[in-house]
């Protein structure tokens, strides 16, 4: 029986080799292929961890730039509001009307058609009245005792003028309702721009920077996740020491201040030089429809880039130059030596660059475009709807024997011009309290729906993502 075996091994020796030989490596391959898929899907976890988590990081740094942008805008709004004061020009026209209004009560024997009348242009203000703000009242006929009593009166105050001259300087005459609305109107326009482009220049640099900071955070956590051998997985929260310091952290976040107290300033100029050009010759008593409006808006954004609005928007946001970096320093009271850091000094010539790019200027243009069609869009509502012109249909005549039939083009365009509606038209000293509240609201509004808006855009989240992931913000 064991001879028999050892034979039958023998016979079949050369088989047994190779059937092992295969088993083996098949089982070889099987135990290599599942350590591989192992290994695979080890990576591809890690791998989808680490796309999470900057995913996460981002999308957290994004809603921290929309805190801190939303911290900043009153400083920025306290300003704007001090610096293109509407309403202290519509106080300045109701004290007009509020001598006029006595003296016409104290003449006028019950008679106030004259009032009501001057009364209308700064009512215009609060309840957007039809009246234009420059009529004075010339339905309105004094007495000829009203007539004397005025004139004593005014030869008793140039005499009390006479005699107080040499103690006191006398007082420079007041200005004409019509000076006053046309710095109404010009500043009303002016204030609304200055908060668009205010406002998008300051939610551009407030992502550009968190974003390089936001950078340099997350390599750390990277690096931190290697230096520690304990470490199973990326740090979210904490980090190690990090390669930009705490302080120069600050010293290049605290850059903003020079655009919420300087830069601003610089580009209002500009933007109230482009206004009086654009804006200056527009008449108080004109109609407006709102795709004229909108063509006035494009005027001046035309205007501001032809000026070079956009070639200085490194000098609005950064404290360039010998004189802006030591009033900056001094205002602040820094010291240059600690500031100026090789880090800080590096961080600053990695935003100027941004700053200085086509991208950046792209959307730049695209924020204010976008605040310009939010802005028209809720002026829309001054404007009321056109009533249609009422179309009436004609039959085709029936065709005869013999008989042409119609020409359709000219029918259809007969069609055309009796069904288009006239254009809604609005007075503009009636828009101009709406344009000035919206300024304000684009600032302070709450919840602000133009910084959201913007905010939220494709183009910011791009340079926002761009930033974040670009090797040159890493140091």
């Amino acid at each position: 029986m064991l001879e028999g075996t050892l034979g039958f091994l023998r016979r079949h020796q050369r088989k047994f080799i190779i059937g092992a030989g295969v088993v083996g490596g098949l089982y070889m391959s099987a135990k290599l292929l599942t350590q591989r898929l192992v290994e695979m899907q080890t990576a591809s976890a890690k791998e989808r961890a680490s796309k999470e988590n900057i995913r996460r990081r981002f999308d957290q740094n994004q809603r921290d730039c929309l805190f801190t942008i939303m911290s900043l805008l009153p400083e920025l709004s306290e300003q704007v509001l001090r610096e293109v004061d509407v309403e202290r020009l519509i106080a300045e026209l109701r004290a007009i009307h509020r001598p006029q209004a006595s003296r016409q009560k104290s003449t006028d024997d019950g008679t106030g058609d004259g009032r009501s009348q001057n009364d209308g242009e700064s009512n215009v203000w609060s309840n957007n009245s039809n009246n234009s703000g420059d009529g004075d009242g010339e339905n309105t006929k004094l007495s000829d005792d009203g007539e004397q009593k005025s004139q004593q009166e005014k030869n008793s105050a140039d005499s009390s003028v006479d005699v107080e001259a040499g103690d006191k300087d006398v007082e420079p005459p007041r200005r004409s309702k019509v000076e006053i609305w046309e710095d109404i109107k010009v500043q009303s326009f002016a204030r609304t721009l200055i908060a668009v482009y205010s406002e998008s220049l300051l939610t551009m640099l407030v992502h550009t920077q968190l974003n390089m900071v936001g950078r340099s955070t997350y390599l750390d956590s990277v690096v931190g996740k290697f230096v520690d051998d304990n470490e199973e997985s990326i740090v979210l929260e904490g980090r190690s020491e990090s390669r930009i310091s705490m302080t120069d952290e600050q010293n290049f976040l605290m850059l903003s201040w020079w655009f919420l107290n300087r830069g601003w300033r610089q580009m209002m100029s500009l933007i109230v030089d482009a206004v009086n050009k654009s804006v200056g010759q527009l008449s108080l008593k004109e109609r407006m429809s709102h795709r004229e409006l909108s063509a006035l808006f494009n005027a001046v954004h035309v205007k501001l880039r032809e000026n070079g609005l956009i070639q200085a928007l490194s000098g609005f946001v950064l404290p360039l130059g010998d004189a802006n970096v030591s009033d900056y320093l001094s205002s602040n009271k820094l010291d240059a030596d600690k500031v100026f850091t090789t880090v800080f000094v590096r961080l600053l010539d990695q935003i100027r660059d941004i700053i200085e790019s086509s991208d950046f200027a792209y959307v730049f243009n695209s924020c204010v475009d976008r605040l310009t069609t939010q802005l028209l869009d809720a002026l829309q509502e001054s404007f009321p709807e056109p009533v249609p012109i009422p179309v009436f249909n004609k039959p085709l005549p029936p065709t005869v024997e013999g008989e042409t039939v119609p020409n359709l083009d000219e029918v259809v365009k007969e069609f055309e011009e009796f069904s288009v509606p006239s254009e809604s038209r609005v007075v503009v000293v009636q828009l101009l309290p709406r344009i000035a509240r919206e300024g304000h609201q684009i600032l302070n509004g709450v919840p602000n729906n133009y910084l959201e808006n913007i905010s939220a855009s494709r183009e910011v989240q791009a340079l926002s993502a761009v930033v974040y992931t670009a090797e040159s913000a890493a140091l």
